[in-house]
């Protein structure tokens, strides 16, 4: 028994399988807006439990049969190439000024 008045609770949840439950009912859609959410709460500074329940319900949704990888991947990482990042509506409109007769 501790010395201090708070003792530490014991772990006794099954976070894979409630996140498995959690994402039952969902549509696909509803499973990509809850990974970004996900994704953006892991970044955020979170107590321990919170931080088991979150990592439980990413890694049911990256190994759910039903999501897209490449899906996945472009919310964690977005675009990467050049002209994603760079370009702008008018390089890809092309005026050509004919002469009129």
């Amino acid at each position: 028994m501790s010395k201090w008045k708070y003792d530490e609770k014991s772990d006794s949840r099954n976070y894979d399988q409630e996140a498995n439950e959690l994402l039952k009912p969902l549509r696909t859609s509803q499973m990509y807006e809850l990974y970004e959410i996900v994704n953006k709460q892991l970044q955020k500074s979170v107590g321990p439990s919170r931080e088991k329940e979150l990592r439980a319900v990413k890694k049911a949704i990256e190994f759910n049969s039903s999501t897209d990888r490449g899906r996945l991947s472009f919310i964690l990482n977005g675009y990467k190439t050049e002209m994603a990042q760079n370009g702008h509506p008018k390089d890809g409109k092309a005026s050509i000024h004919k002469k009129k007769v």
